[in-house]
C-alpha cells in the first residue's frame, strides 16, 4: 500500500493515544512495518495534547476511554487547534452513538478496536486522500438511525458534553473529580447532573449508573 507521503520521500507521522500499552505496541509494530510510519504515543489527554503542540502530525489514533478527559471530549479541541490533523477514532463500544458523536465532532474515522488491525490502514489510506472512512456495517446502522422515524433513546438527547458528564457520573466519579478531570467547577458539574437527570427522565446517579451498564456505554 503506497501513500501520497512514500511518493514524496517523506515519512507519515502518526501520534497514538491510548492509555493500554498492549494495544499501542500492537498498532505501532503495524504502522511502523506495513507503511514506515513516525508513531508517537500518548497515554492521556494531557500528554497527547502536549505532544500536538510540539511537533506536526498526518493522522492521530484517538482512543474514546482515556483517563481523565476523554477522547470525546478533547475530539473537538484537536479539531479546532489542529483542522489539517486527520483523527481516527478508535473505541472499545460498537454502540452507533459513540460512532455518531465522533463523526459529527471532525472524526474522519470510526474503528472498534476489534476490527482495527484489520481495518486501520485501509482508514489510514482513506482519510489521508481527503475522505472520510466509514465501514459497510456503520454505513448501514447510521442510514437506519437517519431514516428511522422512532423517538432517540434517552442517552441520544445530551450534547458532548452532557454525554461526557453522564459517563463519568455512570463511572461513578464524584462531583470533584469530574470538576478536575473536564476543567470546570463542582457547581457547573451540578448544573449539567440535574439536566442529564431531566433529560433522561431519572431521578438519581443510580439509575443512570444502571442505564450506562445496561447500554454498555461504560467499561
Amino acid at each position: 500500500m503506497r501513500y501520497e507521503h512514500e511518493e514524496k520521500g517523506e515519512q507519515m507521522k502518526i501520534l497514538l493515544i491510548d492509555d493500554h500499552a498492549i494495544l499501542r505496541a500492537g498498532l505501532k509494530r503495524i504502522l511502523i512495518e506495513d507503511i514506515g510510519a513516525q508513531v508517537g504515543e500518548a497515554a492521556d489527554a494531557e500528554e497527547a495534547m502536549r505532544q500536538l503542540q510540539r511537533e506536526t502530525w498526518d493522522v492521530v489514533l484517538l482512543d474514546i476511554s482515556l483517563p481523565g478527559r476523554s477522547g470525546l471530549d478533547i475530539l473537538p479541541e484537536i479539531r479546532s487547534s489542529y483542522p489539517l490533523v486527520r483523527v481516527i477514532v478508535l473505541s472499545s463500544f460498537d454502540d452507533q452513538q459513540f460512532a455518531v458523536r465522533a463523526l459529527r465532532d471532525g472524526a474522519a474515522a470510526f474503528l472498534t478496536k476489534e476490527r482495527a488491525p484489520r481495518e486501520l490502514l485501509d482508514a489510514i489510506k482513506t482519510v489521508m486522500s481527503g475522505r472520510r472512512f466509514i465501514t459497510a456495517d456503520l454505513a448501514d446502522r447510521l442510514a437506519s438511525l437517519i431514516a428511522c422515524d422512532s423517538p432517540k433513546v434517552p442517552h441520544e438527547t445530551l450534547s458532548s458534553r452532557e454525554f461526557e458528564v453522564f459517563r463519568l457520573i455512570a463511572a461513578a466519579k464524584t462531583p470533584t473529580e469530574i470538576s478536575a478531570l473536564l476543567n470546570i467547577s463542582t457547581k457547573t458539574v451540578s448544573t449539567y447532573r440535574a439536566r442529564i437527570l431531566e433529560k433522561m427522565n431519572m431521578t438519581s446517579s443510580a439509575e443512570l449508573m444502571q442505564y450506562a451498564i445496561r447500554h454498555a456505554l461504560v467499561n
